[in-house]
């Protein structure tokens, strides 16, 4: 779907079992509290340090219109890359998830892809394997274009301090 490369990681927030392709994976991380961020958007936990930047982390739950990740040993946050809709460039997120779930190999025809109608646009297809039924993200669009302007906003008054 994305690359030649076949991989998903897949991860739970609530009930529900989302996946990712892989290419859009940067690392897994243990859960870190982010710093606080005043103002910031509603789906926004706050900011940890990443290599030499400051990133947004995302809680999952409340962004997919869900209850809030709560907080266990388990918990993770998923450094993931989003190319901006207009593709001149990319910026990286962490999502804050209640655990990654594993790493499975699916082929395009595994998918059943979703009419846009019927769901969000940042889902793009479902898989079922095994007992498992997961929901395929287009990372590319969980966020708004106003997202995204506010995430840069807030990312570029932390720059200035």
């Amino acid at each position: 779907m994305e690359d030649s490369n076949n991989s998903y990681l897949s991860f739970k927030v609530g009930d529900e079992i989302f996946a990712l392709h892989a290419s859009k994976v940067n690392e897994i991380r243990e859960y870190e509290k982010p710093r606080n961020m005043p103002g910031k958007l509603t789906f926004m936990r706050g900011v940890i340090d990443y290599l030499d930047e400051v990133i947004p982390v995302i809680d999952t739950g409340v962004k997919f219109g869900m209850q809030p990740v709560k907080l266990t040993s388990q918990t993770c946050i998923i450094i993931i890359d989003v190319e901006r809709a207009d593709n001149a460039s990319s910026f990286r997120v962490g999502i804050l998830t209640d655990e990654v779930t594993d790493v499975f190999e699916a082929e395009e025809e595994d998918f059943k892809l979703i009419d846009a109608d019927y769901s969000p646009q940042y889902i793009k297809a479902t898989c079922s394997r095994k007992n498992d039924f997961y929901l395929i993200l287009n990372s590319d669009h969980v966020f708004s274009k106003n997202d995204v302007l506010e995430l840069s906003r807030i990312l570029e008054q932390i720059k200035k301090q």
